[in-house]
């Protein structure tokens, strides 16, 4: 069905000025890819993924123009996803030593490139030396450290769920204890503890550390229980306060506990960046309303200074290609609204290639499995054994028995569609090109020009250069007017412009982007 939408000439005339000064060239766009680490890549045929696996993958993720990396935890844990600690010092051995992640940070910025490490540090496991030394021990070295009920230590305050226990993959029990962020000598810890990241050998040159913290499950009120209070205040800013007195360029990155637009870690957290839960969820509710409104509602948020990172899948979601983008059209569409739609982009590893997985709906009493089909091994090459794919989980089958565990041959691998011009691969690298050498794309601001039924028309703006870009989130092809006509060049997709003499005419096919920009 054909939708019109009148828009004023000046207006239209205002947004694709028919000329203007020669454009530069850009520098490279900032573009993060978020790699699971376990599953990313693995060196030496144990099948778990690590930081040299990462390191012999840096070609592959510069060819899709990446410029950070964002690593999960890489602290020892006994669970696979390392978000919950046994010791906060050191790296896991299976991912391998600080030699190689020093290694890792000097090959990345080497190649001018950054990496951002994520953190959750509110919690430690049972076999962490914080409860080993203060359970039943008041008055020890680490009593304050963790929250108990009593003044004997016995009853520890219960985290995520309403116990301390949890059966995790494979069939092991574990516990988990929350962290006391309130005690001054925690607060202490964690400084010195992330200040070593960012500065390792401590000579005051952090040019050999990291660039940056994500900050998982962050909240003010820990799990709305009324027990840490106002830790944006009293814990979050005085010390990321001292991180940046150390290297004022660190970044550090909110997960919003309450997956919102992320205003109140702006104001009262102090960070620098957010991510867009609302455009992730436009984008896997193919909602084109919700997907102009969480982008007008980010231009009254991400004021100087504030920025978010635009992604439609992370490791606590399930893949884009499980949900709505069942379709190779869908999948195209979900690249163009992460790499298109403005502020920075960021890659979930697989996304490019179409990975999918779910959370798994009846995990049993083992709730730790459930996400593990969101988290699979990349597939380097076809075959579910083949080097390079760190197929962890396929050591315990009993545990956890992946298809991907008895699959000899599989199309979403990248040596598949690396020759597949039309591949979902070469789709994203084709936008990441586009993206780079667009000035417009590359750092543009972004604006809602036009939203009919399931069509968004948005502008992305520099001073000197313009684009448009046309996405339709229906299943049918549809069409908007504008009253203005403009010179436009087509750079990517298959919505095609008529111009006459009412107007411009925009016809988009379904599921599709389309980028305009200004005729040279």
């Amino acid at each position: 069905m054909r939708k019109s939408i009148g828009l004023l000439a000046a207006a239209l005339l205002a947004i694709l000025p028919g000329s203007g000064p020669a454009r530069t060239a850009p520098e490279r766009p900032e573009l993060f890819y978020h790699i699971f680490v376990r599953s990313f890549a693995d060196s030496d045929g144990d099948r778990q993924g690590d930081l040299n696996g990462i390191r012999a993958r840096l070609d592959y993720l510069q060819s899709l123009g990446v410029t950070t990396v964002l690593l999960t935890p890489l602290y020892p844990s006994s669970f696979y996803h390392n978000y919950f600690a046994d010791d906060f010092e050191g790296i896991d051995p299976e991912f391998g030593t600080m030699r190689d992640f020093s290694a890792l940070v000097a090959d990345l910025h080497a190649r001018g490139m950054k990496i951002i490490l994520d953190q959750e540090i509110q919690y430690v496991t049972g076999a962490h030396a914080w409860y080993r030394q203060s359970h039943q021990k008041p008055g020890g070295a680490f009593d304050g450290f963790l929250l108990y009920k009593d003044a004997s230590n016995r009853e520890a305050v219960p985290t995520l769920t309403a116990s301390n226990d949890y059966l995790v993959w494979p069939n092991q029990r574990q516990q988990i204890f929350t962290v006391n962020l309130a005690e001054p000598k925690v607060c202490a810890y964690f400084t010195r503890y992330l200040k070593n990241w960012l500065d390792p050998n401590q000579d005051g040159d952090p040019r050999d550390g990291v660039d940056g913290f994500r900050i998982d499950h962050m909240m003010d009120d820990l799990d709305n229980r009324g027990a840490l209070t106002n830790l944006f205040g009293d814990f979050w800013v005085p010390m990321l306060a001292e991180l940046r007195a150390l290297n004022p360029k660190v970044q550090v990155i909110a997960e919003q506990a309450d997956w919102g637009d992320g205003e109140a870690f702006f104001t009262r957290g102090k960070v620098d960046r957010v991510f867009a839960f609302p455009i992730w969820r436009a984008a896997h509710d193919l909602d084109a309303a919700a997907f102009a409104a969480a982008i007008n509602r980010s231009n009254d948020l991400m004021t100087a200074g504030r920025d978010q990172l635009v992604f439609i899948e992370n490791h606590d979601t399930d893949r884009f290609a499980s949900g709505p983008g069942t379709t190779p059209a869908i999948r195209r569409l979900g690249a163009a609204i992460t790499l298109l739609t403005g502020w920075t982009p960021s890659l979930y590893y697989g996304q490019e290639i179409g990975m999918a997985g779910t959370k798994l709906e009846n995990p049993g009493a083992n709730a730790d499995v459930a996400d593990i089909p969101r988290r699979q091994a990349f597939r380097w090459v076809a075959g579910a054994g083949a080097a390079g794919n760190a197929g962890w989980y396929c050591a315990a089958r009993d545990a956890y028995d992946a298809p991907d565990c008895r699959s000899s041959g599989d199309a979403l691998s990248v040596v598949g569609q690396e020759r597949d011009r039309a591949s979902l691969l070469n789709a994203y690298r084709q936008l990441s090109a586009l993206r780079a050498r667009t000035p417009a794309l590359a750092r543009g601001a972004t604006r809602v020009v036009a939203q009919s039924a399931d069509l968004v028309l948005i502008e992305r703006a520099t001073r000197d250069d313009r684009a448009l870009i046309l996405f339709n989130f229906g299943k049918t092809a549809q069409a908007m007017t504008l009253a203005a006509p403009a010179a436009l060049t087509r750079r990517f997709g298959d919505a095609t412009l008529r111009r006459d003499a009412q107007g411009t005419s925009l016809s988009a096919p379904p599921y599709s982007a389309t980028v305009w920009t200004r005729s040279p």
